[in-house]
């Protein structure tokens, strides 16, 4: 019974709960509640609250098979670890608008004011979803509390294996997009991220020097978002913030440094053109892989489904 009443208190408290004021300034020192943004109530339960029973007719009575992801007698992708195993990739850092990185920022997670982006696009293998796929991303600094990390608040796939993998169980805001490929000649590699023929992300790299791991523009813990919506009008919703870590496994086959350049073109499927990316001149081709694995559930509340 207590653990019911604490759960309907944290829900009602997120449903009063007010949205950040429209008028925050960027780049202003701001102090928000740690009762709204930082408490986590204790959402998801750490066992199953029910159990499947046989079922059936007569003698042939047994407990439905069911797979990690619907459908369920034929799952598109399974439980993680999800390995990357190739990841061939362009990565170009930019300066970005700073009200736009705010915005596409969640709570409770806050940009880091003044500091770069980068944007990725690449061909990747990443077992058992997806034997090859493209990828493209953009990358931003974030904070939960004292805790610095990485946040993509766009990345699109070119299959949809990579995309519900992603999407349903690290919270990441997959979409589709058209499949391309990297484009290499001499010391120039390019790459297009296309959606129904419409152009999103372009990059474009020469490289000039050898390069460390260290030396790339993102790294530490990556956080999402994930955001499950009730079917039943007037119910919360269920937000998580995810932390995964790349520590211990992240591999470098390759990586290259250079001169680069990126551009989000305007249109209408995204907004990630409001960034409007200013290149710092700075980009790597890199080839690497990853050992990606279950996340851990840093935050999660009832929040409202929709806000504004």
């Amino acid at each position: 019974m207590a653990r019911k009443s604490s759960a309907s208190t944290n829900k009602r408290a997120a449903l009063k709960a007010k949205p950040k004021s429209a008028t925050t300034k960027v780049g202003t020192k701001k102090t928000p509640s740690k009762s709204h943004l930082l408490q986590s109530a204790k959402i998801t339960p750490d066992a199953p609250t029910w159990t499947p029973r046989p079922s059936g007719r007569g003698a042939k009575k047994k407990i439905k098979v069911e797979g990690w992801s619907a459908p369920f007698l034929s799952s598109p992708y399974n439980e993680p670890p999800h390995p990357m195993e190739s990841a061939k990739m362009i990565v170009v850092e930019f300066e970005p608008d700073p009200d736009a990185a705010w915005e596409a920022v969640p709570d409770p997670l806050e940009w880091v004011p003044g500091t770069t982006g980068v944007a990725c696009i690449g061909d990747n293998r990443q077992m058992p979803t997806s034997q090859i796929f493209q990828e493209g991303m953009v990358v931003l600094k974030v904070k939960l509390g004292d805790e610095i990390g990485s946040f993509t608040p766009y990345i699109w796939t070119s299959t949809d294996e990579a995309m519900l993998a992603a999407r349903e169980v690290s919270g990441r805001p997959k979409m589709m997009c058209d499949h391309n490929e990297l484009q290499i000649m001499g010391s120039s590699t390019s790459a297009v991220i296309t959606r129904r023929g419409e152009t999103l992300m372009r990059a474009s790299a020469t490289l000039e020097k050898p390069a460390e791991v260290k030396e790339l523009p993102f790294g530490g813990a990556w956080f999402s978002v994930r955001k499950v919506q009730m079917p039943e009008e007037g119910r919360p919703a269920l937000k998580q913030v995810i932390r995964q870590a790349l520590t211990g496994s992240f591999k470098a086959q390759s990586i290259w440094r250079g001169r680069g350049y990126c551009e989000f073109p305007g249109q209408s499927i995204s907004d990630v053109w409001k960034l409007a990316p200013k290149p710092t001149g700075r980009a790597w081709m890199i080839h690497v892989s990853w050992d990606l694995q279950f996340g851990k559930i840093v935050w999660e509340n009832w929040v409202p489904a929709i806000v504004g």
